[in-house]
């Protein structure tokens, strides 16, 4: 590849998130509508699933989800969520469970993919920890191993 090398998108990630009743909180759209208005992601798709009680699977659009201005987002690749993604998301869910499957893209890392490929490097690997684990694992570090008090526990 040419010093000139150029990608239209930035790595994307795809998040499965489940939750109680038929969609996620206002806040968690809030989040997404926020992160892709200042530039952090671009949304490419958001797919929200139900199980109904009687194992019945319901699909709403992004338009139905009224809370967090999340209805006026622009979805870049809607479409990219597959009907199999969604059933493989929702297969262990019980009745009243939803998934929301949000693929977005980080704009943050386009420049960096760019320049990695420019250079003629490949990413051989990459991998993301979810934040509950990370912040255990400091909170074990910190706190559990050093011995110490955590003062948020003694709050």
């Amino acid at each position: 590849m040419s010093s000139a090398t150029s990608f239209d998108y930035g790595p994307v990630e795809v998040f499965v998130i489940e939750f109680e009743g038929d969609r996620p909180d206002p806040g968690v759209l809030d989040a997404l509508r926020a992160l892709s208005n200042d530039g952090t992601i671009r949304l490419l798709d958001l797919v929200i699933a139900s199980r109904g009680a009687d194992g019945s699977v319901v699909l709403s659009e992004i338009a139905e989800l009224a809370g967090g201005g999340i209805e006026h987002v622009e979805l870049g690749l809607q479409g990219l969520v597959s009907e199999s993604d969604v059933a493989e998301s929702l297969e262990a869910a019980r009745p009243g469970l939803s998934v929301a499957i949000a693929a977005f893209e980080h704009c943050w890392a386009t420049t960096l993919a760019e320049r990695v490929a420019a250079a003629r490097g490949t990413v051989v690997h990459a991998e993301r920890i979810p934040a509950p684990a990370v912040n255990q694992l400091l909170h074990d570090v910190v706190f559990v191993d050093a011995g110490t008090a955590d003062p948020a526990a003694e709050a």
